[in-house]
């Protein structure tokens, strides 16, 4: 081996180790210097944060009360501090309170600028590091603290790490020599060795050459013995590829059959996921199929058992004892408990097979709530209770209108059985953050914490209240799925002895004018029902009956004064008169001789309403109609409404058609009809029905939906059609649900919707009476 050659590698070993161990150091310890003066710095920021914090702490009650002096006495602890250079406590405005130096003629800085929100910052400059905290009490800022410090310490750091470095590096470079000096014939002349038995092996492809192993077990022995390796491993490579690629080929075999498997488990899935599809949709169909059902099924008998057991109570079908009368109270209570349960459960069972569909829109808040009052207050009068609402007139709601009403009577409904007699109940809504928030209130005797919202399950009763109260335990869960289903949420406010708050939301709108719907409006026209004239000396009667007329929607005019009633009944000619029998100076007998008698009266309709019992001798002087005191409100309607269909009756010569296939509903309806004057007709199916309209046309027709063969939306369709028809009025009375459609197709087509799992009687009679009041008026 040449000389020069084995000096030329130990040279650039040696080179090699020095450049390498030198590099190295350097790298190390500049890295150790910087890590320690980013360390230093952040220790220093985390110290003059925590002295802020301190300080700002102990600032506090200085800064709420303007104490100077406390400020000053709390920066005065940083005598002890060398390094801090000043401090500061400023207000939120930016002003002095208390400041601290270390030299006396250090210049004071102004107020810091600090973002609004921003808790802390720092800064370095001119060999300096100042640090802003703002001082937060109750979660407000009260102030701010400025700190500043010098970095001296850091700069003798700097020069101490700097020096020790050096130190290190000479001595490890003078190291790094010596064992290159005396580890460079070991490395270097095995190294040439191997160059020459690469080289031969290079030029002469002879993968059997070795190259000579050094003594001992470091690298170069280790690089000797993987040089003489290669060739053995190249076939030993070469034999591992071909095993490697055949087992590969195996896996990729294996994996191929896995996911064939998968396939088939996920078709097979696929398929079942179909099945159940196909299995909840029928099962959906069949729940929709018997809802329907079960809503005709139920309901329609149900209403003929309530309506016949009411017109058992009217003693014009004979008198009934008290047993009897006690029996046929407790069949309506019953049938009305019983109307009530189905109602719930079917709405429920809609509900919560998300079947329950809403028409949403714009719905004036005061008008509902005067609806539901209105129906609710002879509940609240059974009890003496007070029944108030109040909402502003230009509210209004996005909801469905029929259960926003329903809503408001299930609470109002509660309130008024737990509320105990002469309580107060109120009905109150106002808008807050664009929602109209709705409440009932009572002065009942409140609902217990652990109870407040067990209530809300369906068939719970609270307490003793399921022995106390009638009910099913379902209104205030259908209530609450109710409201969910607007978006809103149904909450509770209530202590015990304190009375109880129910509140739900709803999402505002603009006010709207109220609309025409399929109603009967809360008040009817006067001029539409006619003038009453109430002939009663007594003042107390007097207005009991004006009241009773008038919140039916007649026109009263009161004549105290028994000598003037035949001279005001000749000038007003009223639709009818009521009248006592015992009055001064001129009893009733004589004034009803004298009103048949004059010919300017004769022909209008007199009432009697009085204490003393004489029916024969009134019907013989002329009386239409004979009432015992005291009047019930409804008996004096039926009276009067009586008396003036049988007058309208003389023009009226067509029937109204009233279209059910249930023989008991048909057979009620006909018989309210008729007792208050009307001329019926009956058609038990739809094809009866349109031979009766074909062959004659009807004063107006009263139609169920739910018909054999040919329905009632087919009729309702054939006659809007036909140009004969098409002004016929139409008013359905049904037990199916209908969905928003159906709702919208009825509102169009028909005068009036009426169902029968809610109380109609009264408001299809008014809505006759307004109907066909109009249509005899035309013919006259």
């Amino acid at each position: 081996m040449p000389l020069g050659q084995a000096n030329s590698i130990s040279r650039k070993l040696t080179w090699m180790n020095m450049l390498v161990s030198g590099a190295v150091l350097l790298l190390a310890c500049a890295a150790f210097i910087g890590y320690d003066m980013v360390s230093f710095r952040a220790s220093v920021v985390r110290n003059l944060s925590i002295q802020a914090q301190i300080i700002g702490s102990n600032s506090i009650s200085a800064l709420i009360f303007n104490d100077e002096q406390s400020a000053e006495n709390t920066l005065s602890a940083l005598t002890a501090a060398h390094n801090i250079t000043y401090a500061g406590i400023y207000s939120t405005n930016g002003k002095l309170l208390a400041s601290y130096t270390r030299d006396a003629n250090t210049r004071v800085p102004a107020s810091p600028n600090f973002s609004p929100g921003q808790l802390e910052t720092h800064a370095f400059e001119n060999e300096e590091v100042a640090l802003v905290r703002s001082i937060v009490f109750q979660g407000k800022p009260t102030g701010t603290v400025y700190i500043k410090s010098d970095l001296k310490e850091l700069d003798s750091r700097l020069q101490k790490y700097v020096s020790i470095a050096g130190i290190v590096l000479v001595v490890c470079l003078m190291a790094a020599l010596l064992v290159s000096s005396i580890i460079q014939r070991s490395v270097a002349n095995p190294v040439v060795q191997l160059a020459e038995a690469a080289k031969a092996v290079s030029r002469e492809k002879n993968y059997s050459v070795r190259a000579r192993r050094t003594e001992g077990g470091g690298e170069l022995t280790i690089l000797v013995d993987a040089f003489n390796e290669m060739l053995g491993q190249i076939q030993e490579n070469e034999k591992a590829l071909r095993e490697g690629r055949d087992d590969l080929e195996r896996r990729v075999k294996e994996r191929t059959m896995e996911l064939e498997n998968a396939k088939k488990e996920v078709e097979a899935f696929s398929f079942s996921i179909l099945r159940a599809k196909d299995e909840l949709e029928r099962a959906s169909k069949f729940k929709d199929q018997f809802l329907s059902t079960m809503s005709h099924e139920l309901r329609t008998p149900l209403n003929a058992v309530l309506g016949f057991s009411e017109l058992l109570t009217d003693e014009r079908y004979g008198p009934l004892n008290e047993k009897q009368q006690r029996y046929v109270k407790h069949i309506h209570t019953g049938g009305k408990h019983l109307l009530t349960l189905i109602n719930d459960i079917l709405d429920l069972s809609k509900i919560e097979a998300g079947r329950l569909q809403l028409a949403i829109q714009n719905v004036p808040v005061p008008v509902c709530f005067a609806e539901v009052v209105d129906t609710m207050r002879p509940l609240a009068d059974k009890k003496s209770q007070t029944l108030l609402q109040e909402a502003p007139s230009d509210l209004a709601v996005r909801a469905d209108s029929t259960r926003f009403k329903q809503v408001l009577m299930n609470l109002l409904g509660n309130a008024i059985k737990f509320t105990p007699e002469g309580g107060d109940i109120r009905l109150l809504a106002s808008r807050r953050n664009g929602e109209v928030r709705v409440e009932v209130r009572d002065s009942g005797p409140g609902i217990p914490a652990e109870e407040q919202q067990r209530i809300f399950e369906a068939f719970y009763r609270i307490g003793e209240s399921a022995q106390k109260a009638e009910g099913t335990g379902l209104g205030l869960a259908i209530t609450q799925r109710l409201v969910q289903l607007h978006g809103g949420k149904l909450g509770i406010e209530s202590q015990p002895g304190s009375g109880s708050c129910f509140y739900f939301t709803l999402p505002s709108t603009e006010t709207i004018e109220a609309q025409e719907v399929s109603t009967i409006p809360e008040k009817i026209p006067a001029r539409e029902f006619g003038q009453i004239l109430v002939i009663e000396d007594d003042h107390a009667a007097a207005h009991l009956l004006q009241s009773y007329l008038t919140s039916a929607g007649y026109e009263v005019v009161l004549c105290e004064q028994p000598e003037r009633a035949l001279g005001m009944a000749a000038e007003l000619q009223p639709s009818a008169v009521t009248l006592d029998l015992i009055m001064q100076p001129i009893d009733g007998w004589k004034l009803l001789s004298a009103l048949k008698s004059d010919q300017r009266t004769a022909r209008i309709p007199v009432i009697l309403v009085t204490i003393v019992d004489q029916q024969a001798t009134g019907a013989s002087l002329g009386a239409d109609e004979y009432i015992m005191k005291p009047v019930k409100k409804a008996t004096l309607l039926e009276a009067i409404e009586r008396c003036l269909n049988q007058r309208k009756a003389i023009g009226r010569t067509r029937p109204i058609l009233v279209v059910e296939d249930d023989a008991a509903t048909r057979e009620f309806v006909a018989e309210l009809l008729s007792t208050r004057g009307y001329g019926v007709a009956t058609a038990t199916d739809g094809r009866e029905a349109r031979a009766q309209v074909a062959a004659s046309l009807p004063e107006l027709v009263i139609l169920d939906l739910t018909l054999p063969e040919v329905s009632g939306f087919q009729l309702l369709a054939e006659w809007r059609t036909n140009s004969r028809t098409a002004e016929l009025p139409v008013f359905v009375l049904t037990s199916r649900d209908l969905n928003s459609e159906e709702r919208e197709y009825i509102r169009k087509h028909a005068g009036l919707l009426l169902q029968k799992q809610q109380p109609w009687q009264e408001t299809l009679i008014a809505q006759l009476r307004r109907t066909l009041s109009g249509v005899f008026s035309e013919k006259l």
